[in-house]
């Protein structure tokens, strides 16, 4: 699996949300320590932005829009509650899970539980709330939260795989659309090779997703990451599906990182890779995953999509009736041209240039129309001046030819 990262905005929230005001919320439970689960390592105060360290791009989006009332589904691994994400609404679970050890803690309900340290991440990038004590803010910190655990290498029995299916994953994004989500993000890749797909039936999955498009529900999927298990020249589901944004990740301002899956569609990417994330086991930040080798970062394609999922609940906000189509123009017109980059603030602030085109009504007052009588006066007296000026200047003629016949005359 690629090693993990998440884009997390660190930005001061400066819009008046409803949910900034009032007592804080209350304390979400630590659940107990799970030796089957991915072990985190804590970020160290030092790790922490500051009030201070936030990106100008976030600030300023949050002036215009939030996600405010935007339903957005995660469909991952489970997101576990944490005191800086808003409620999270609990949209189902599909992994089957294993026998449970009897010394093991018991796990928390279905898509509420997180143990592979992949959906609470992909959460926090999207929706995390903002703090006075430090510069950590989700894309859009003002949406409604859907969990929907679909996958889990952790708890899942062997006939689910490390993967899901593609059943499990249509089963999915009905149960998203069911729940009013606006914003589907996928965070999860199913490679197949160009041979394969002709032998995959895809029609449900298909279904689910034209039922998205009629309900103006935009998908937002990972590009999905080069590997063994997903060689260059895959196709990737849901990404590479017309209706579906397929997010690339950058690892430079200037660069496509070289691990993304090439799309057939335009091209979209956000930052990949961030050193601090929401931690799944309690109220914290991590920085990692525990690895044998050390401490395992989280970096790829699937944390560069929730920084366009927020970006299109943001758009969502502002443009309540435009389509899902007329979302993925906005974002298209408005990327970086060379990188595909979705900066949130340039994005909601962008004139589609359709808009130019579009024509506008111009009243013009018509002339006042001059009386009969005054414009006939008018044209006397312009008559009558240049009679004047032309009959003073063949008097200065003549006077000038009499002149010079006497001086000849002289001679």
């Amino acid at each position: 699996m690629r090693r993990l990262s998440v884009f997390l905005g660190t930005v001061a929230f400066l819009h008046s949300a409803q949910f900034i005001a009032g007592a804080d919320p209350p304390p979400v439970p630590v659940p107990p320590v799970d030796p089957g689960c991915a072990a985190t390592v804590a970020a160290a105060p030092g790790d922490v932005p500051g009030p201070d360290d936030t990106p100008d791009s976030l600030e300023r989006a949050h002036r215009f829009a939030t996600g405010a009332g935007v339903r957005v589904a995660v469909i991952d691994t489970g997101v576990a509650p944490h005191p800086r994400l808003p409620p999270v609404i609990p949209g189902g679970d599909l992994v089957v899970l294993r026998e449970h050890r009897p010394d093991a803690p018991p796990p928390p309900d279905g898509a509420l539980d997180d143990c592979d340290a992949h959906g609470t991440i992909v959460a926090g990038i999207l929706a995390a709330r903002p703090s006075p004590d430090d510069g950590i803010v989700g894309v859009a910190p003002g949406v409604d939260l859907i969990s929907i655990r679909q996958t889990s290498t952790r708890r899942a029995t062997e006939t689910v795989g490390a993967g899901g299916s593609l059943a499990s994953l249509t089963d999915a994004v009905n149960l998203a659309l069911d729940q009013g989500a606006r914003v589907i993000n996928v965070s999860l890749t199913s490679c197949l090779s160009p041979e394969a797909v002709g032998k995959v039936d895809t029609d449900a999955f298909d279904d689910a997703l034209a039922r998205a498009e009629e309900l103006g529900v935009v998908v937002v999927a990972a590009a999905g990451n080069t590997g063994d298990r997903c060689p260059t020249g895959s196709v990737v589901l849901p990404a590479h599906r017309p209706t579906v944004i397929s997010v690339s990740a950058i690892d430079t301002p200037h660069t496509v990182a070289d691990y993304s899956v090439a799309g057939p569609g335009p091209l979209l990417s956000a930052p990949g890779r961030v050193p601090v994330a929401l931690s799944p086991r309690g109220p914290g930040f991590v920085v990692g995953v525990a690895e044998r080798s050390g401490t395992g970062v989280f970096e790829g394609t699937s944390f560069a999509t929730p920084a366009v999922s927020g970006t299109a609940a943001l758009l969502i906000e502002l443009h309540p009736t435009d389509s899902a189509a007329g979302i993925r123009a906005r974002i298209a017109g408005a990327v970086d041209p060379a990188t595909g980059t979705v900066d949130p603030a340039t994005v909601v602030t962008h004139v589609p240039a359709d808009y130019r085109g579009i024509p506008h009504p111009v009243s013009v007052a018509a002339p006042i129309e001059t009386p009969t009588g005054i414009r006939e006066r008018s044209l006397s007296t312009v008559t009558i001046l240049l009679a004047v000026v032309g009959v003073a200047l063949i008097v200065r003629y003549a006077g000038s030819r009499r002149r010079r016949g006497r001086g000849r005359v002289g001679q």
